[in-house]
This record gives structure tokens, C-alpha cells and sequence, in this order.
């Protein structure tokens, strides 16, 4: 599709966006001062109809666009957003985020998502097998009761409480902290249970012995990859001029789907497909409780996490495109010095 039929769409689209109302031929004309005539726009509309792009909510309406125009309009987008080197359309400047606690971080960053966009924002993190470990931490809870502290190369705490075959005291824990705190750091958490079967020195020593047991056990352990989301609220207001049984439905399909950590996060590599960037998923029925729904994507930290917005087809994508690669790079950047200091620290 080209020239003043690609031309309406993107105008309709737009401007539904902006009024959230059906869009005429003498709308458009008035709103984008064409030259040509109500005539032809009509006939460039109700060819658009034809090809599903456009619908009429009923007969003597304008028109409003489907799923298909959503879709057309937000590719559009993205091939501008690729073409930019900055992003555009930003709102001010939000406030500095200081390195700190991964999950804290995370969690802030789903919310200046939604602040920013109006929507609901969401940060998946990356899975936690897959980080590299960067400290170790072990402390006697009880007898034959140990906590386990693992620090990612990210800063992310992963803690559990093992019971151990027999007890160690607290000397002989520190000594097996000292000698594994060399041996595991580098080491993603899945190769954990591999340990046993790699050379560690003193592998014969009860307490080396124990202390690689701790560790297989912990990697054993079924790890939660945490998803943060925000801005429920926002996404509400959004779609308050929907029948209020179609948002209670959609949204109760949405807060199930969200609350399956797991699930969502399979989803998101499905609706990806491995593709990398800014994606945006427009009724995307590979979930069904997100048909109804635009979702906007994007990874950072080496494409291991994924940022993402949620709003209703009619969402600003261009903020949302903005938003994202904008705060994506800050995430990035953030992180990326919060390793490096680790790294000079230790």
C-alpha cells in the first residue's frame, strides 16, 4: 500500500488515537487540509474498509481502524524510530536513578515507564541461571541449618535456606567461603551443579565437599525470573471509554497472565522470536488475554531482560517507542557501571 491510501490510514490512526472517536472524510480534510475532495477520501476510506484496515462501529459513522491499521501504523512507526538517532516526543526529564539493588531498580524502571507513557510499564528480568555470579555468602542459621547469599554480576541477591547432612561450625563455614569465593566467581548459576565434576583444590576435604554440595543444591532449586509491572491505574483510565464488562474481562485476563511469572515470560520470548530491539506486538493473539491489547518491547542488558509497555490498541505508540528506547538506554547504562564498579571493588 502507497501513496494517499497509506497517507489516510496513518491519518485516521492518528487521529483516532488523539480523540478516541470515528474519523470522516470531511474530518480528515478539515484536520490535515488535503486538497482533494471529500469524494475521494471517501472512496480511499471504504477501500481501506475493504481491506480490513478500517471498520465502521455502525452505518452512518466514521471510521475506526482494526487491529490490521493499529498494526500498519505502528511498523510505520518503528522503521521512523529506526531511522532517528535520538528518540523523540520524550516528556521532561524524570529524576536520576542511582545504582543500587537490582530489584529496587527494576521496579523503578516499570514505573518511570508508566509515568512516561500513561500505560502500564513492565520490566522482566534477566533469568537469574543465567547470570554470572559475582559473591558468595554463607551464614549458620541453626545447627545443620545454613543461608546461602549469591550475588550476580548484576547485584541481584538470591538467597535460600539449606538443611546440610551435618552440621558445620562457624569456622569451618567461613573456611568453605573463602575456599569457593575464587572458584565460583565467573560461573553462571545453571553450572552449578556441574561443579562436582570440574577440579576444585581440596576436593577430598569434608568441608570443600560440603560446601560444592550447598552450591548443587542451590542451582537444583527452580529459580524465579521476577517480573515488575506498574501502572494499572493509568491503563484503566485509558480504556474507560470501553463497556465496563469488556474492560473487567480484559483486564482480569491481563492480571492472570501477569501473575504467571513464568508463563508471561514464555510468552514474551514467543511474541519476540529471538528478534532483537524495539518490537511492538498489536493484538498479537499468541496469548489470548493480550489480543485486545498493544505490547511494546524492547530488551537491555544484552537482550537477557526485556522492558515493555501494555496499553489498549490505541495507545501513543510514538511516546511509547520514545519512552522505551530512552529509558532501555539508561537501564543499560546503569548497569553497566554498577558491574564496573563491582569489578574495581573486588
Amino acid at each position: 500500500m502507497r501513496g494517499r491510501r497509506e497517507l489516510l490510514l496513518k491519518e485516521v490512526v492518528d487521529q483516532y488515537i488523539r480523540t478516541l472517536s470515528p474519523i470522516s472524510s470531511r474530518g480528515l480534510i478539515e484536520e490535515y487540509g488535503h486538497s482533494f475532495s471529500s469524494a475521494t477520501v471517501r472512496n480511499e476510506l471504504a477501500a481501506l474498509e475493504r481491506g480490513g484496515y478500517l471498520f465502521k462501529p455502525y452505518p452512518s459513522a466514521g471510521r475506526v481502524p482494526t487491529k490490521a491499521g493499529y498494526r500498519f501504523f505502528a511498523e510505520w512507526l518503528l522503521e521512523l524510530a529506526e531511522l532517528q538517532e535520538r528518540p523523540q516526543r520524550l516528556p521532561v526529564e524524570p529524576p536520576e536513578i542511582a545504582p543500587q539493588q537490582l530489584p529496587d531498580l527494576l521496579r523503578r524502571t516499570a514505573l518511570l515507564l508508566a509515568s512516561m507513557t500513561g500505560q502500564l510499564g513492565f520490566v522482566l528480568a534477566p533469568p537469574v541461571e543465567t547470570l554470572r555470579l559475582g559473591g558468595l555468602v554463607m551464614r549458620r542459621l541453626a545447627p545443620g541449618t545454613v543461608l546461602v547469599v549469591v550475588l550476580s554480576e548484576l547485584g541481584v541477591v538470591e538467597s535460600r535456606v539449606l538443611e546440610l547432612e551435618r552440621d558445620l561450625g562457624i569456622e569451618e563455614l567461613d573456611e568453605v567461603e573463602r575456599v569457593l569465593a575464587g572458584r565460583v566467581q565467573g560461573l553462571r548459576l545453571e553450572e552449578l551443579s556441574r561443579l562436582g565434576v570440574l577440579d576444585v583444590e581440596g576436593w577430598h576435604d569434608p568441608t570443600v565437599s560440603a560446601a560444592v554440595e550447598l552450591l548443587k543444591g542451590l542451582s537444583a532449586k527452580e529459580l524465579r525470573r521476577r517480573l515488575y509491572a506498574e501502572g494499572l491505574a493509568q491503563l484503566l483510565e485509558g480504556m474507560r471509554y470501553q463497556r465496563p464488562e469488556d474492560v473487567l474481562e480484559r483486564i482480569c485476563g491481563l492480571l492472570r497472565v501477569l501473575e504467571d511469572e513464568r508463563g508471561f515470560a514464555a510468552a514474551l520470548e514467543m511474541m519476540r522470536r529471538g528478534r532483537r530491539g524495539l518490537l511492538a506486538h498489536v493484538g498479537d493473539e499468541t496469548v489470548d488475554e493480550l489480543a485486545e491489547f498493544s505490547v511494546i518491547t524492547t530488551s537491555f542488558f544484552g537482550d537477557s531482560g526485556v522492558l515493555g509497555v501494555i496499553g489498549p490498541l490505541w495507545l501513543d505508540y510514538a511516546r511509547a517507542f520514545s519512552a522505551l528506547r530512552y529509558v532501555a538506554g539508561r537501564l543499560d547504562a546503569i548497569l553497566v557501571f554498577s558491574n564496573r564498579v563491582q569489578e574495581v571493588e573486588q
